[in-house]
């Protein structure tokens, strides 16, 4: 559950700046351009005429001393360079080339190379779309691309190009580099070979630049926002190891049936330690969608780490949850993690993020009751208590899964329709706060139609996966309840 349908919590975020120019995603103060050194070379960043006039190139510092040596694999470069498939299929390839031509490091003129030998790739039809000689690019001997060869590394040359690419691509309000944007960087003159050959070619700065940000021609896939690297944001934590270390002692014990005496004790343990599994991966799955959606505060807040910790709250995360337990049977969702709602990308998202919780608990559910549809209902080994634990805890996600879903706040079906919900109701909805919940539960509990549809549904989603009445009940019964 998220509270307040994620609008608990207003993360501010750090704004980064730099001079024009320069990369907000680079971190090398000597792979930024001063300003006043592009006003000489005449690449105004801003967008001034004479940024945009043929001819006119901008220059960025050369590797010197042991910077020179320097070389990165791909999957460095796009750490901090978002490239679009298209684009890595030109600098995958220009690094085989470069292997098969011997070089020891992949330069511009491999990457011009591999734009030409791909007919279909984005940068190819850019050429053919400009009416570039490509004919007149083909000054290397032969080679088939499809040959296998190892990845040269990438050299100093062609990693400055790759900035420069991206550079031109945020200009433009593109969020990735696509192929368009790589032949925009072999026009500078930093890459002196591949300039030549593109405008002895026909091509010119002025042109390619006008092909991007044409409506018609400006590339689909950079204007999408990448999505966002897991690598160092999701970390399990040891803590999580302990609600699954009970269930498994809890599951093991009942399996064994070896002491019949401990059978209250083993059930506690399944049930609660797989419950609050279960309110993990339900939490986990809330964080993991806001976080490719754009919230990086998620990482911070430890809501990708599974610990158990991280999304309580005194009352929603354990006293209610655990009262629910044992007076109704029901898995009431207790979790909380905040979320900045202004920073994920659009009103699809944040509904994506409300409803990855609830599919997180059917999933976990899935996995508790595939025995119960795999021997259609009768497990023909293990003890029976050991069962009627496992199906009552299946049952329990189904409570929780239809309750989550239910459009009222706090719970996530109204975090699914907020978005698309007009601020009046928004704010109507924030201002009766908890009372839809209370109505709710006293309608459960005092019988009629709204208990019966709820209890009927849970009980065929549970049939779905042959899980036997007589076992949740018979679970229920060796759990303590008041």
């Amino acid at each position: 559950m998220m509270r307040c349908w994620k609008w608990s919590r207003n993360n501010t975020r750090r704004m980064s700046s730099s001079l024009p120019g320069c990369s907000a995603r680079s971190r090398v103060a000597s792979e930024c351009v001063s300003a006043r050194s592009k006003r000489e070379v005449g690449a105004d960043w801003t967008g001034s005429s004479r940024r945009n006039a043929p001819g006119i190139v901008a220059l960025t510092p050369q590797p010197s001393g042991e910077g020179a040596a320097e070389t990165w694999t791909l999957k460095q470069i796009t750490h901090d360079i978002p490239l679009t498939g298209p684009a890595r299929e030109v600098v995958e390839l220009g690094q085989r080339l470069a292997t098969m031509r011997g070089a020891s490091r992949t330069d511009p003129v491999h990457l011009l190379e591999a734009m030409v030998l791909l007919p279909k790739n984005a940068g190819h039809r850019a050429l053919t779309a400009l009416n570039v000689n490509t004919g007149a690019l083909r000054q290397w001997p032969e080679l088939d691309p499809a040959l296998p060869a190892a990845p040269a590394p990438i050299g100093p040359t062609t990693r400055y190009l790759l900035n420069n690419a991206h550079r031109e691509a945020e200009q433009m309000g593109h969020y990735q580099v696509d192929p368009a944007h790589l032949l925009l960087a072999l026009l500078y003159r930093d890459s002196a070979q591949t300039a030549d050959r593109l405008e002895a070619a026909g091509l010119s700065i002025y042109a390619i630049r006008q092909y991007l940000t044409a409506p018609e021609s400006a590339p689909k896939a950079a204007r999408r926002p990448p999505l966002p690297s897991l690598t160092g944001a999701r970390r399990v934590s040891p803590v999580f190891a302990i609600p699954v270390g009970a269930a498994i002692v809890g599951g093991v014990g009942l399996w064994s049936g070896v002491a019949p005496g401990l059978t209250l004790l083993f059930s506690v343990l399944l049930v609660i330690g797989g419950w609050i599994t279960s309110l993990c991966i339900h939490e986990f799955g809330h964080a993991l969608i806001a976080y490719i959606g754009g919230d990086r505060s998620v990482a911070a807040a430890g809501y990708l780490s599974l610990n158990p910790l991280k999304y309580t709250h005194p009352v929603l995360s354990i006293a209610l949850p655990i009262v629910f337990l044992l007076i109704g049977g029901i898995g009431l969702p207790g979790g909380a993690v905040y979320l900045n709602e202004r920073a994920i990308r659009s009103d699809r998202w944040r509904s994506f993020a409300s409803a990855a919780g609830p599919v997180g608990n059917l999933l976990f559910a899935i996995l508790l009751g595939w025995p119960f549809l795999v021997f259609q209902g009768q497990p023909p080994f293990g003890d029976i208590h050991f069962w009627a634990a496992l199906a009552f805890l299946v049952f329990l996600q189904f409570t929780a899964l239809v309750l989550n879903l239910i459009p009222i706040p706090p719970f996530d079906g109204f975090g699914i329709i907020s978005p698309w919900l007009s601020v009046e109701l928004r704010v109507l909805a924030s201002r009766l706060g908890m009372l839809p919940l209370l109505l709710l539960f006293y309608l459960l509990w005092q019988g009629g139609p709204v208990s019966a549809t709820f209890w009927n549904f849970v009980s065929s989603l549970s049939n779905l996966l042959n899980v036997p009445e007589y076992l949740v009940y018979l679970g229920q019964q060796q759990f303590p309840h008041l």
